[in-house]
């Protein structure tokens, strides 16, 4: 359904960036496929080098942008893909989007914004550079320079989460907000207060779509789930709150996650 290709980040963006993947659809132009967004606790910006008009929001019910910034999601979404899709996609690691343009990120949890509405007419030129481009590590050259540029600015004087995100994406998100205190040495106010400002979600919630990302990542790689057995290993007090935690994210049962799954299920682990 999918041909994806991932570029590791610029040594000097390691710190910000998971990764870089273009990814484009490989059914016919004029067909559609529909494919469900799951949540997340990462931002994405994405560029389409390609023909406009090929990304529907469908709850949203409008085109996306030609270049977009997702906030992290605490539910699901839909988009509708045409088979000439080309998108360009920077995967943020938690925090990163906040720490490089000092804007809160809290604005953006649940909604794609046109880049254009943040840094102006500087998109539209980037857009056209990225066209002109012969092949995808140049487009990817380009806007990594565009976004080390962005390293330039003086340091911001902002609380230092690093360690707590450390720990929680470690223990899967099966953390304590008091054990996140004795270990970071920040109070339980400064962390909600950070986490809201720097991820976009509240800290209980983004602990919470931590350990529902690795369930995620459980489930695509099971072919037979025993949902007892994941939702110990997961870190769940018991099935049934697993299976209550997976609805609540999804509004489906466990058994149905095969409906959100495209064709090949390493087009759903690479490119939600």
């Amino acid at each position: 359904m999918f041909k994806v290709q991932t570029f590791r980040p610029h040594q000097r963006l390691g710190d910000y960036l998971l990764s870089w993947q273009l990814i484009t659809g490989d059914f016919p132009g004029e067909e559609v496929r529909y494919l469900t967004i799951l949540p997340h606790f990462i931002q994405s910006m994405w560029f389409n080098p390609g023909p406009d008009h090929t990304l529907y929001d469908v709850i949203g019910q409008e085109y996306l942008s030609s270049a977009l910034l997702t906030g992290p999601r605490s539910r699901i979404s839909e988009w509708r893909i045409s088979g000439n899709m080309q998108l360009l996609a920077a995967h943020f690691r938690p925090g990163s989007w906040f720490r490089l343009f000092n804007i809160p990120a809290q604005f953006f949890c649940d909604r794609c914004i046109d880049l254009s509405a943040l840094f102006g007419h500087s998109i539209a030129s980037l857009l056209t550079d990225i066209n002109t481009c012969d092949h995808p590590r140049q487009q990817v050259q380009l806007l990594e320079y565009w976004l080390l540029e962005q390293l330039t600015a003086s340091p911001k004087n902002i609380c230092n989460l690093e360690n707590a995100m450390q720990l929680i994406l470690a223990a899967n998100g099966n953390i304590t907000i008091r054990q996140l205190e004795a270990q970071v040495f920040l109070t339980k106010r400064t962390l909600e207060r950070a986490f809201l400002e720097q991820t976009g979600l509240r800290l209980k919630l983004f602990c919470r779509l931590v350990r529902f990302r690795k369930t995620i990542d459980y489930m695509a790689r099971m072919r037979y789930p025993q949902w007892k057995l994941l939702a110990h290993k997961a870190g769940y007090c018991d099935q049934t709150h697993f299976i209550n935690e997976f609805r609540y994210f999804t509004h489906r049962l466990p058994h149905q996650f095969s409906d959100f799954l495209p064709q090949q299920s390493s087009d759903f682990v690479t490119f939600i």
